[in-house]
């Protein structure tokens, strides 16, 4: 998003607030103030039932309604290859989420399957297929169960929901409770072409039908699994943050708008978010690695002053240099968000005398998978941290059906924060002084690698985001 359309929404959002008739629900596409959904009642779905533990008592899908990815490539090449190179497609493979869902059902046998399928194997959910016997990438590579599985979230996961789940709200003992509205298996993808001609497919094997439905243009289309929380905490909401900004969920722009964007005639399927293929290193090159940056280059800015002044607002007095900066959330959501008790945005600030001397920094770290202490208060640091303890106490963990309290330290959705730092100068500094500040981001926190994926430690990517710099003369 830019500043123009920051300022945009801005305006708007002063505007509703002042209406005495401003209604207090959302009418972003498709949803009326009765909080129905005009598709509800006309496209049918599949429907499947759970226990009190996230198991299926019944269902209407067959893991054979849903299709393999491979059957779209013919007719949608470039679309596949995208996906194909996303997470969505390896949100079952990935090998750290394998080590956390092995985790998982260790600490919850009765309930750690299902509660982290039904959003990185949704198929293998709705359908109660067994998943027995897998335990690692390989085990999942290796076996013979359907390549809808393995293929996490793949194009029939998306294109045969006909209706907008809700919000997961996950209790205690942390069962899946994720509602998908599918009907999958009948000849027929739904999607965000209004008018779409699908007689070229007529002889496909991946369908003969296609209809156009609003949700796909809704951010409520990423529901359930963008949007969950645990024990009543936000683990994961990124939807809702999206949701209760009202300039944002009346008039967008959507999810979609951001990470998947235009391209051409179709949207794109790399589905970019921050998360990086760094296992065996980074290809700065790929086109992932460009999708990623790029975003979270337009998702903040970052001054060396105060919010709206144009007057120098750095200075010296009494030998004590003062540096306001100022760092602006640009995003639809809170900054870091997804799960932002693995990620971490934090400020590198770097103070240097005329000569090219350190004499002051703060959030600068050696090495990439250097961990970052979460208590020492000059680190203008945003992430969320996660206890064993009801009380802010206790043990940091990196498992959220673990977590008893949850500290915030997130960024609010298109909003600021302002610090300032104090620094007392050396009597005999003279010339000038040069200040360097950026902010920088990584998708894991070290001590969660450690954790889970040791092996890719060396590989963590921190990316930049955003800078600025300044030039103060001593009087």
């Amino acid at each position: 998003m830019n500043l123009l359309k920051l300022k945009i929404y801005v305006c708007l959002f002063l505007l509703y607030s002042c209406s005495e008739d401003s209604p207090s629900y959302s009418n972003n596409d498709f949803s009326g103030p009765d909080g129905t959904d005009s598709d509800s009642n006309v496209i049918p779905h599949k429907e499947y039932s759970l226990d009190s533990f996230g198991n299926i008592l019944n269902t209407e899908i067959m893991i054979e309604d849903f299709e393999s990815a491979e059957t779209c490539k013919d007719c949608h090449e470039q679309i596949y290859s995208q996906w194909k190179n996303s997470f969505h497609a390896l949100s079952f493979k990935d090998p750290i989420f394998m080590s956390m869902w092995s985790s998982e059902k260790n600490s919850h046998p009765e309930t750690g399957e299902n509660y982290c399928i039904q959003c990185h194997a949704p198929a293998a959910f709705v359908a109660n297929y067994s998943l027995e016997g897998i335990e690692s990438s390989l085990d999942l590579n290796e076996s013979d169960i359907p390549d809808i599985i393995k293929e996490g979230v793949s194009c029939d996961i998306c294109h045969t929901m006909v209706k907008q789940s809700p919000t997961v709200h996950t209790g205690d003992n942390v069962a899946a409770v994720a509602e998908y509205f599918f009907n999958p298996g009948e000849g027929v993808k739904y999607g965000s072409i209004q008018d779409a001609d699908c007689s070229s497919n007529a002889e496909s094997d991946a369908h003969t039908d296609c209809e156009y439905l609003p949700l796909f243009k809704s951010s409520s289309s990423c529901k359930p699994c963008h949007d969950q929380t645990i024990r009543g905490m936000p683990i994961e909401t990124t939807v809702s943050q999206w949701d209760q900004h009202q300039p944002l969920a009346m008039l967008g722009p959507s999810c979609q708008d951001c990470h998947m964007p235009k391209i051409g005639s179709y949207s794109s399927h790399y589905f970019a978010g921050v998360d990086l293929l760094f296992y065996d290193g980074v290809n700065e090159n790929s086109e992932q690695y460009q999708q990623v940056v790029n975003l979270l280059e337009q998702s903040a800015t970052i001054d060396l002053g105060y919010l709206n002044t144009v007057q120098d607002s750095i200075y010296i007095e009494d030998n004590i240099l003062y540096i306001p900066i100022t760092i602006n959330n640009l995003t639809g959501h809170r900054l870091p968000s997804g799960t932002p008790f693995s990620r971490e945005a934090w400020i590198e600030i770097k103070i240097s005398d005329s000569n090219g001397n350190i004499i002051f920094e703060k959030g600068v770290l050696n090495n990439s998978f250097d961990e970052i202490n979460h208590n020492d208060s000059d680190i203008i640091l945003y992430t969320t941290i996660l206890y064993d303890d009801e009380n802010l106490e206790g043990n940091i963990i990196y498992e959220p059906s673990k977590a008893l309290s949850y500290d915030d330290r997130t960024l609010r959705t298109l909003f600021h924060d302002s610090r300032i730092y104090e620094i007392e100068l050396e009597d005999d500094l003279d010339g000038a002084i040069t200040i360097e500040a950026r902010m920088l981001f990584r998708s894991f926190k070290p001590q969660m690698l450690n954790q889970f994926h040791p092996t890719s430690l060396n590989n963590l990517p921190i990316i930049e985001v955003c800078s600025d710099s300044a030039l103060v003369l001593i009087p």
